[in-house]
């Protein structure tokens, strides 16, 4: 895998919080792991288990709760829940400590204790209480003040070192003109290039792939204008260069130049998926968000669908987080997987490894679920179910996600670390 050592996307503790009521709903719950370059990163789980929120919250159609997202080193997403929890916290503490400083000292007095003392060693409590909470206050205030500055201005501060970029570019040009018609021109493009970097934002970078083909196309539009819109957007105003872009990516998945003229529901499932994809990489973005895009398609589309992402892949460098609930086809197409289960992340490792050795009660269900071609095994095959209660005692000790194998991460306490390590040398 090429660039596999470079992290391209790092998630941590993510936090994806909806209020309903009085009461939270945890879509994602305190979520980390790293994208590398040039990967597939296949993300499985049942039905409302945070899949689709967790990609939604990385391209930054939600703004997250807690935690941070980090795209090829800078911050781009970032929550503040964390930190005005942990105030509230100290807050409370200082309270609670008050009110016993003051129990202490109005049982001192009872008890004939020196007054001066034991004003002196209340008041010294006191101080100490206070200077505990103004330390965890400072902090985090100025943690919920660089998380909110990251998550405004990241598209700002990209836009900015991309036009630092042009000027490095473009200052030796000019310094190398021997004329007035050549400096003019060169000039000229300078500026051109300047103004599309003061429009590029770190999103451009980052596209997604919808699971309802249909849904996902504007009906009123065009072929043309669909896959066009992003490069509108970017500031690009050349109709010959928009127009051969559009012809070269709509060949790129597989369709022709003449269906650009036509609109979304002249076309089948399958080439609505192509015309997604087309939309999502005309870009040229680094990394692809794929919400289980074969979903709503036909067995023998779906095939289709992932050879041509992984020709993409190779053609044009792409880094794809996949999310999917087939975890068969999930194997065939990515290098490592996570599962998650209830807004948590349970087990992540390569793909080979997770089919070999599966560890988390949950990952076993799963793959005890996937149907085989074959009627005596299938007349065989038992079904394992996961009952959360039943399988893990956290009573004394929360689970967290615990390194059991050299890059093979399970959701665990203590007791169950230990015993999956067991299970895994055997």
């Amino acid at each position: 895998m090429e660039n596999e050592n470079k992290v391209l996307l790092k998630v941590e503790h993510l936090e994806q919080y909806f209020k309903l009521g009085k009461f939270y709903n945890k879509a994602v719950d305190d979520v980390s792991f790293e994208i590398y370059k040039g990967e597939v990163f296949g993300l499985v789980g049942e039905s409302g288990c945070g899949k689709t929120t967790t990609g939604r919250s990385i391209i930054r159609l939600y703004d997250i709760t807690g935690g941070s997202i980090y795209f090829d080193g800078e911050r781009i997403c970032a929550g503040t829940r964390t930190y005005k929890e942990a105030i509230k916290n100290a807050k409370r503490k200082y309270h609670a400590g008050i009110k016993k400083a003051k129990e202490s000292l109005q049982k001192a007095l009872a008890d004939g204790k020196n007054p001066i003392e034991a004003k002196d060693d209340f008041e010294k409590v006191v101080k100490e209480c206070e200077e505990e909470l103004h330390a965890v206050v400072s902090e985090n205030t100025k943690q919920i003040k660089s998380a909110i500055d990251d998550h405004k201005n990241c598209n700002k501060k990209f836009a900015q070192f991309q036009m630092n970029k042009v000027k490095e570019k473009y200052e030796p040009l000019l310094a190398a003109c021997k004329s007035e018609e050549e400096k003019a021109n060169v000039m000229f493009e300078y500026k051109k290039e300047l103004k599309l970097a003061s429009k590029d934002r770190i999103m451009n970078k980052m596209q997604m792939i919808f699971q309802d083909p249909i849904a996902s196309l504007d009906p009123r539009m065009t072929v043309h204008d669909i896959i066009a819109e992003g490069l509108i957007i970017r500031g690009i105003t050349d109709k010959n260069f928009i127009d051969q872009e559009v012809y070269r990516v709509l060949q790129l998945v597989g369709l022709v130049p003449e269906h650009a003229s036509r609109y979304p529901h002249e076309f089948s499932g399958g080439q609505r998926q192509r015309i997604g994809i087309a939309r999502a990489i005309i870009l040229n973005p680094e990394l692809i968000i794929a919400d289980e895009p074969i979903s709503a398609l036909d067995v023998s589309i779906q095939a289709q669908v992932i050879n041509l992402l992984n020709d993409l892949r190779d053609k044009m460098g792409l880094t794809i987080m996949f999310i999917a609930h087939d975890l068969s086809v999930v194997k065939y197409f990515s290098d490592r997987i996570g599962v998650m289960y209830y807004g948590k992340l349970v087990e992540l490792t390569t793909s080979d490894e997770l089919f070999a050795h599966p560890l988390h009660p949950y990952t076993k269900s799963l793959l005890s679920a996937i149907p085989l071609p074959d009627p005596h095994y299938e007349k065989k095959r038992k079904r394992i179910v996961y009952n959360p209660l039943a399988d893990h005692d956290y009573s004394k000790e929360k689970p967290t996600l615990q390194e059991v194998a050299p890059g093979h991460f399970v959701s665990c306490n203590s007791e169950e670390l230990a015993r999956y390590k067991e299970e895994i040398n055997k």
